[in-house]
């Protein structure tokens, strides 16, 4: 398979988004400029898709429910869930064409087309069967999913989340069916949308391949790429998938206003190049990638700047040796301090040349008890979750 990474982008993205967070909506102009001053569409193609038709969302949707949006939207007002995801004319059609450039993804990427594909308006995995929730209206990985397994005969798919929020629409939707869901998320039973316990593992043919590491408050990258590194590779290993999508939502960054998972850039480009190593490794390249959550467009243009950096191989990869990240160290405002001299180098040798603009120069010090938990609640998942997908 070629080695291509594209981009699918629809003008609409440059408006009204679905999260009440005004701001956010400028993430997707922001992310485009940073593309293009870091020089990634010389490597990066760019792809308009054509937004979802109706009959596209059956296969996961109601024809009911997609009926109430498609009249609700005409309304123009309101809310379509518990007063989360607004209602406004317009909204429909954004979605649809969502919802466009994941299936243009699939498209890509199981005809052989492209290698990998990013979808920054994808990644709606709070929406249900027949409900919205969490800014979420229709679930495009879900229909991916789908969409991979019926029409490209890919039947071994995984599902790799980190957005901060448990993607509970697509565990929903597919907890009895054998493709691994392997979250990683914010967790303390309280925190939206209050799902992604240890103990969700499926029932039936999906029995064992629901994953999820709860995770709490304030582990930063210390507590989170340890826990990543346990899990994931172990559990996409076991599962041999044909073809790997990956929720990178990065709403976990530690300027996010939603999540309080103190992560750094570092910790979205380990996770950015552990995958593409294992879509390589596993499943001939073969990765869709869909942008999800993130509310802070200065910092959701840089994550999402570092994963095609990487995907595109702008970016070296991180050896065994070279986290990508250096140890916090208290200043007297809280914050990382700034490195030593020879830090700077060694950072700068990470980050090379201008791609140094992606690097984090500080970030909250990690609670010690959240490492402590972020340990545990790893090892929970390897020792009682992992063996039942594992031979």
């Amino acid at each position: 398979m070629a080695g291509r990474t594209v981009l699918t982008y629809h003008p609409l993205y440059n408006g009204r988004g679905f999260s009440p967070v005004q701001r956010s909506w400028g993430r997707y102009r922001v992310a485009l400029s940073l593309f293009d001053d870091l020089g990634l569409f010389k490597t990066l193609g760019q792809v308009q898709q054509r937004p979802a038709g109706l009959e596209d969302l059956f296969p996961v949707h109601t024809a009911a429910y997609v009926e109430y949006v498609r009249r609700r939207d005409a309304q123009g007002s309101g809310y379509l869930d518990q007063r989360d995801t607004a209602a406004w004319t317009g909204v429909f059609e954004r979605t649809l064409v969502a919802v466009g450039g994941t299936l243009e993804a699939v498209a890509l990427v199981g005809s052989g087309a492209a290698a990998h594909v990013f979808n920054p308006g994808g990644g709606l995995h709070h929406a249900h069967r027949d409900r919205a929730a969490g800014f979420c209206i229709f679930n495009d990985v879900a229909l991916a999913v789908h969409r991979l397994r019926e029409d490209y005969g890919l039947g071994r798919v995984a599902v790799v989340d980190v957005d901060g929020h448990h993607g509970d629409g697509t565990q929903e939707l597919l907890y009895d069916q054998p493709v691994l869901k392997l979250s990683l998320h914010q967790y303390d039973g309280r925190f939206f949308p209050g799902t992604g316990g240890v103990d969700e593992v499926g029932w039936g043919h999906g029995y064992g391949y629901s994953v999820n590491v709860g995770l709490p408050r304030h582990l930063g990258d210390a507590g989170y790429v340890p826990a990543f590194q346990a899990v994931v590779p172990r559990a996409l290993r076991a599962y041999r998938p044909q073809v790997i999508l990956l929720n990178f939502g990065v709403d976990g960054h530690f300027a996010d206003p939603l999540v309080r998972l103190w992560l750094s850039t570092a910790t979205y480009r380990m996770v950015a190049a552990t995958m593409h190593d294992l879509a390589h490794e596993l499943c001939a390249g073969r990765l869709i990638v869909f942008g999800s959550g993130g509310y802070d467009p200065q910092h959701v243009a840089r994550c999402w700047a570092t994963l095609l950096a990487t995907l595109t191989g702008h970016l070296p990869p991180l050896t065994s040796q070279d986290s990508g990240y250096r140890s916090p160290m208290p200043g007297d405002d809280g914050q990382q301090s700034g490195a030593s001299d020879a830090g700077r180098e060694r950072s700068d040798f990470l980050w090379p040349g201008r791609f140094a603009v992606l690097e984090d120069r500080g970030g909250p010090v990690p609670a010690p008890e959240a490492l402590a938990a972020a340990r545990a609640s790893a090892a929970r998942v390897t020792s009682r979750v992992l063996p039942l997908i594992e031979p």
